[in-house]
């Protein structure tokens, strides 16, 4: 699961490269669509906030609006040091030593 969020507009080309591009690095974001009437308080934030273009993106340590692949890059790299690898964790019981 993915903290990161794609408010995204129907038929934008934009929105559509930003998720790809997520999906591409291994990060399924969480998609709305900014034309659905439940998400009309968030399109007026958004754009009371001074956003004029979609997507718009949120992350637990950044937002923007429009196609960034900076910001995509930076985001996806944060998820990666946050989200750390199966391959690392330690596992998930213990061994009794005391035989």
């Amino acid at each position: 699961m993915s903290n990161i969020t794609v408010w995204a507009a129907p038929h934008c080309g934009k929105c559509e490269s930003t998720i790809s591009f997520f999906k591409g690095a291994g990060f399924s974001p969480n998609v709305k669509d900014l034309s659905a009437p439940e998400n009309l308080d968030k399109l007026k934030e958004i754009k009371a906030a001074g956003h004029r273009e979609a997507p718009y993106v949120e992350t637990p340590t950044d937002s923007w609006s429009g196609l960034r692949p900076d910001k995509i890059a930076e985001a996806i790299a944060v998820e990666r040091t946050a989200t750390p690898s199966p391959a690392v964790q330690p596992p998930s019981h213990a061994q009794d030593l005391s035989a």
